[in-house]
């Protein structure tokens, strides 16, 4: 019968077309670029840490740390980055069918290597439950205090020439860019983990006793002073509040990023067990008193089939960075630049020299903005090719 003569065509295009889909794999092709930010020889230590892991040709990971709190900044992003790869080395078969638990194991043993790593430093102990080191009594009744220190992280895996995996807690990102008929095709894989995120603060942070404000130069000045991001509407649900964001731009509230986001900080309560901390996430390793106030080191994950999606002869550009790269633009600047090398021959000076400069680009804008004072930056760029 002609129909069914026609359905079995249709049939055999289709598992033709599959098996072609099934054949295509990705190139891959990385650079990387770590800075201490400024002029290179200002007092600031680079707290950020970066790891490529190549399981074999097809399977790769690269992972962007930065470090934050002090002098437990650099310690709690070494340390997280050994877990991280000793964790996905063991399982990193384990990608292909369970990403998301893999991944939270990743970043659950990455947390839990800063505790060990900053119980180690001189001076810090283990009280109730919490690190803490000595005081003035002055400086806190108790005589200790909590320590500070954390990282964020951004971690993307190719699982089988095919599929890519991507998780993160923080403020780096990771941001995948296609070449289009005009206009690149941009995005933020997982949307950084800023304090004005609506959905952050209803899911865990609201009812812990933290408070989320704009960070301006007064904020300290008296209760008046603080703005607080959220507020209820009528009905009692949250938003984010209007009134804050006015005050904010009357009282000189910067913005963090080339991209209009505010600046803004969490603080844990001033009637505390532990004296105020601040940061500027929701979600990171370490940072373990905040963690009693809901941020959270849980990553959020997302998979998706980039050979499919890219297609026979198709190409992408990746870029992990730290907010050190990523505040000084705009996603869709930043990836125009470096989709310029995705034209350019794999593994040659050419390409290599179009990361490095957009990263140099990068850290004199910094420098001119902040001087010596300017953030930590690392990126890994990895230029994908079917």
């Amino acid at each position: 019968m002609p129909e069914a003569a026609a359905a079995a065509a249709a049939a055999a295009e289709a598992a033709a077309a599959e098996a072609a889909a099934a054949q295509v794999r990705l190139r891959l092709d990385h650079y990387e670029y770590t800075h201490r930010g400024g002029s290179g020889h200002g007092p600031k230590e680079n707290q950020d840490a970066y790891f490529v892991l190549r399981v074999d040709e097809a399977n790769w990971a690269y992972g962007v740390l930065d470090g934050h709190g002090g002098e437990h900044g650099r310690v709690a992003s070494m340390a997280a980055s050994a877990a991280m790869q000793e964790h996905l080395r063991a399982h990193f078969w384990r990608l292909r069918s369970e990403p998301e638990a893999v991944m939270s194991e990743v970043f659950e043993a990455a947390h839990a290597a800063i505790w060990e790593a900053i119980k180690a430093m001189p001076d810090v102990f283990e009280r109730d439950g919490m690190l803490v080191m000595e005081v003035e009594e002055e400086d806190w009744p108790l005589g200790y205090d909590a320590v500070d220190g954390g990282s964020t992280a951004s971690v993307a895996a190719i699982v089988n020439g095919r599929t890519l995996v991507y998780a993160a807690v923080g403020d780096s990102a990771g941001i995948l860019a296609q070449p289009g008929n005009g206009e690149a095709k941009v995005e933020e894989l997982v949307a950084e983990h800023a304090p004005v995120r609506l959905d952050e603060w209803v899911a865990r942070l609201h009812s812990t006793g933290i408070e989320v404000v704009y960070d301006h130069p007064d904020m300290f000045e008296g209760e008046d002073q603080l703005l607080r991001v959220f507020d209820r509407d009528a009905t009692g649900a949250w938003r984010l509040s209007e009134e804050a964001l006015r005050r904010a731009d009357e009282m000189g509230c910067g913005f963090k990023t080339e991209r209009g986001d505010r600046s803004a900080v969490l603080m844990t309560p001033e009637e505390g067990r532990f004296s105020q901390m601040m940061l500027n996430v929701t979600r990171s390793l370490g940072d373990f008193y905040h963690g009693q106030y809901g941020v959270t080191w849980r990553p959020e994950v997302v998979t998706r089939d980039l050979a499919e999606e890219l297609g026979p002869g198709g190409r992408a550009v990746l870029c992990v960075a730290s907010d050190g790269v990523w505040d000084l633009w705009t996603f869709e600047e930043a990836m125009a630049d470096l989709l310029d090398g995705s034209a350019l021959p794999a593994a040659q000076p050419a390409r290599r020299k179009l990361v490095i400069d957009f990263m140099e680009n990068s850290r004199n804008k910094g420098y001119d903005a902040f001087g010596d004072s300017a953030d930590n930056l690392t990126g890994i760029v990895v230029y994908i090719e079917t």
